[in-house]
């Protein structure tokens, strides 16, 4: 069994590397705006892949630091990891308040990214829909 400590310690190094996850998603978010302009499909396929595995380790991890924050008696929330810290030094309070503050910021910043991605797909489709009813519209081809 961990002490708290050491449970402490575990929280703060899952932090650090959903930081780094979410740098790596901000970067993959970006290039995957490029490959859906370019409609490079087979790329977009591998990057889906990797999109995945970041999504389900932020995922694991968020489930961890909720078990570990109610294991040290405060509520999984930016509240409980205050709660939590509010104890240490001044200097270790705002490093962690620095990680917490950046982790937040690359979370937002990729939202807005993955919604800039959803609104190219969606422009897309649009454009296809507008092709095929303009050729259904045009030419008996498709028509019953």
């Amino acid at each position: 069994m961990q002490t708290t400590g050491q449970r402490m310690t575990a929280l703060l190094q899952d932090m650090v590397q959903d930081r780094l996850r979410y740098i790596s998603l901000k970067n993959l978010l970006e290039e995957q705006r490029m490959l859906l302009l370019e409609r490079n499909s087979e790329k977009l396929e591998t990057m889906s892949e990797q999109l995945l595995d970041i999504y389900i380790s932020l995922s694991e991890s968020a489930e961890r630091r909720a078990e570990t924050l109610v294991s040290l008696g405060v509520t999984a929330s930016i509240e409980g990891v205050n709660k939590l810290f509010s104890h240490l030094d001044e200097e270790k309070k705002n490093k962690i308040s620095v990680l917490l503050n950046d982790i937040h910021q690359q979370a937002k910043t990729c939202q807005l990214l993955n919604e800039r991605n959803g609104m190219v797909l969606q422009m897309q489709a649009d454009i296809v829909a507008n092709i095929m009813n303009n050729s259904e519209a045009n030419s008996g081809i498709y028509q019953p």
